[in-house]
């Protein structure tokens, strides 16, 4: 095969999982089969980011394919340097979009979206709730979902599910943490031993361990920030992942928690049930409602659902690298 030079443009931070955390496996991936890819970062101060296209342009120029990786907001910057690098460069361009704010973003800015998506070679999608969206402005696009590194050591099998929770995602509010704690409040009123993590820290943090205190919750761990790589060992304590996000697109901390074992217990939003499927890969809740959520919880203990939770441990094999290098290669146009 030949040897490509790739750079992978995102608001990159390391170690912090989403999309950064995609673009590392990816990176790491690549250099595994000889490519070489290489990360430039589009994160940084509004004074630093006034000598963006020109740090882009010097790099850009040295390799063959120009990944970028972006999303809504601030995060559709790596699209604008990205595409008017590599036009300027005529490298070849693919990028993917990620969120699942896609929908509202593209209605409220279509002319520029359109705009830098109809200039790449090539455009990919996480799933299909995004797809819908790209067919409604009619851009062109592929599906490539994202990447879980499989490894059977992040593996326990849990013959019982006890009421140990847990969420892994930012403490922001697009991702609804008070949801899950009203609805962990239900929870332990009728099962007192349960037990809650939240691993992550954002803007809401200080908000809601105040709003635990007043709630008056018991067994609440409030971890702050976990490197991406410590990810696993907080999930090999718990047996239920919890997910309330408002908006979504793929998220990765669900399929992580599958590898590992766990049931999920997600909210019914953007992308999620095209990875979630309702008593087959986990269980779902409508967005916002806590009653509902809190059903469920109280529901899988009562049930111990573990052939939920070993078919969706199969299911995440669909997401190696092996069944996501055969598309993504052709993507950069390297031959077979």
């Amino acid at each position: 095969m030949v040897k490509y030079k790739i750079l992978l443009i995102c608001n990159y931070k390391p170690g912090v999982g989403g999309i950064s955390g995609q673009v590392e496996i990816l990176q790491r991936k690549l250099r595994e089969e000889g490519h070489t890819a290489d990360i430039f970062s589009t994160k940084g101060s509004f004074i630093w980011r006034l000598g963006l296209f020109c740090r882009l342009s010097r790099t850009a120029r040295l390799y063959d394919v120009l990944h970028i990786h972006c999303c809504s907001g601030w995060g559709f910057l790596p699209a604008v340097a990205g595409v008017a690098v590599g036009r300027r460069l005529k490298k070849r361009i693919v990028l993917t979009y990620h969120g699942g704010g896609g929908e509202r973003f593209f209605g409220r800015h279509p002319r520029m979206v359109r705009h830098y998506l109809m200039r790449t070679d090539q455009n990919i999608v996480l799933s299909g709730f995004l797809a819908q969206v790209f067919v409604q402005h009619r851009i062109p696009y592929i599906v490539i979902p994202n990447i879980i590194e499989l490894d059977g050591a992040h593996y326990r099998e849990r013959t019982t599910l006890k009421p140990n929770f847990i969420c892994v995602r930012a403490h922001e509010p697009l991702y609804n943490i008070p949801c899950i704690l009203r609805a962990f409040r239900k929870v332990q009123s009728i099962c007192p031993e349960a037990t809650l993590t939240l691993v992550g820290d954002g803007s809401e943090h200080a908000n809601l361990m105040r709003m635990a205190e007043e709630l008056d919750l018991q067994n609440v761990t409030f971890t702050g920030r976990v490197d991406n790589s410590e990810i696993y060992r907080q999930l090999g304590r718990a047996d239920i992942m919890l997910s309330a996000p408002k908006v979504d697109n793929m998220p990765v901390s669900l399929l992580e928690a599958m590898n590992a074992g766990l049931l999920v217990i997600s909210s019914r939003v953007g992308g999620v049930p095209y990875i979630v499927e309702e008593g087959v890969t986990g269980l779902l809740f409508e967005s916002d409602n806590s009653e509902q959520l809190s059903e469920k919880m109280l529901w899988a203990i009562a049930h111990q659902p573990t052939d939920i939770v070993a078919h969706a441990h199969t299911q995440v094999r669909n997401y190696r690298w092996e069944n996501i290098k055969e598309p993504l290669y052709i993507a950069y146009g390297i031959p077979s």
